[in-house]
């Protein structure tokens, strides 16, 4: 059964010039690219798909370093899919741990990465970790209708 999952390239992957390379990674793996969608970020739309992430970081700093990252800045999203049961989770192993320093070498995040959240955290920045990946079949299907229908 083939299943779907949303995926957004950030602005740092796009200004590193790692989207070919990234979307390279998932082709290899048996994914398939679904729909894909190169936008500019507003404030409404950024602040919707991470309003659950900011009220959990609880830091005064947090959203405005989430505009500061995203707003008016390219991004690519991506609804891909795979013939598993698993794709979410198969989706998130491969990109790998939030924390690019904790992230498997193997993995995505691993591979290419330039920060840490130490330092992300001392600096109040968000933290440059390339990719968002859905953390479930629910979140996947809220953030493809937020990123593909409403903008």
């Amino acid at each position: 059964m083939k299943q779907s999952t949303f995926i957004m390239l950030k602005p740092d992957a796009v200004r590193r010039g790692l989207v070919e390379p990234i979307l390279s990674i998932f082709k290899e793996n048996g994914y398939q690219i679904i729909r894909q969608k190169e936008m500019m970020v507003c404030r409404e739309l950024i602040l919707k798909h991470y309003e659950e992430v900011i009220q959990k970081v609880n830091q005064a700093y947090f959203q405005q370093a989430i505009l500061d990252t995203f707003e008016g800045q390219k991004v690519i999203a991506l609804e891909i899919g795979k013939d598993s049961e698993h794709v979410i989770e198969d989706v998130r192993a491969l990109v790998g741990a939030t924390d690019p320093v904790k992230a498997d070498p193997m993995s995505i995040r691993g591979r290419f990465k330039d920060d840490s959240l130490e330092v992300a955290m001392k600096e109040k920045r968000t933290l440059r970790n390339l990719i968002h990946a859905s953390d479930s079949i629910e979140n996947a299907k809220q953030e493809m209708h937020l990123w593909f229908n409403q903008f």
